[in-house]
């Protein structure tokens, strides 16, 4: 076996992720599920985004530290074709609502549609655009089948996160599960 074949392996194991991260320029998404909201804080310590389990248990809040919005849904990642998670911030989400709103885009809950989010700069200089696709496309009967396969409700997914952390008796900071891969991609509040 040879080194260059690593993505044939982690195709072969399932080894590759689940979640998806928007890299510098243009990513190419399909939405195939709504989204859901849940609060974060950023730890200054790790330098990491931490899931806020609620005011009263979690150790950021009750520092008077206030959670920024994150939204979380299902997407077909289409440098891959493959159905991730997407975690994305209150701009990208406020410029996909913009969208729905919109008279020549509008939409009620999910795009029939692909949706492009440009990421530029990095840290907190991070600037994200969201552009439509120019026409409709129907997703393939391929794609209808491995969403119904692989999807579960994002809600579930947010509780499972926070439920990790809940379920020991002490939770501190260490304890809140980091989100990887992830630089600020919005202000944090100081």
């Amino acid at each position: 076996m040879k080194f260059v074949d690593y993505k044939s392996i982690s195709k072969k194991y399932g080894l590759e992720s689940d979640w998806m991260s928007l890299k510098e320029g243009d990513n190419k998404i399909r939405i195939v599920s709504e989204f859901e909201d849940y609060g974060v804080h950023y730890d200054t310590k790790t330098r990491k985004s931490v899931i806020c389990i609620g005011k009263d248990k979690c150790p950021f809040c009750q520092k008077r530290e206030i959670p920024r919005a994150q939204f979380l849904g299902w997407v077909i990642d289409r440098s891959d074709n493959r159905v991730k998670l997407l975690r994305i911030g209150h701009k990208v989400f406020q410029q996909i609502g913009e969208l729905a709103k919109s008279e020549e885009y509008a939409f009620d809950t999910i795009p029939d549609y692909d949706i492009t989010i440009r990421r530029s700069g990095r840290g907190l200089d991070t600037v994200y655009s969201v552009l439509p696709a120019r026409q409709d496309t129907p997703l393939t009967d391929k794609e209808k089948e491995i969403i119904m396969e692989k999807i579960k409700p994002v809600k579930q997914i947010i509780e499972n996160m926070k439920a990790k952390i809940t379920s020991s008796s002490k939770v501190s900071s260490e304890e809140i599960p980091i989100i990887e891969d992830e630089e600020p991609e919005e202000e944090i509040p100081f």
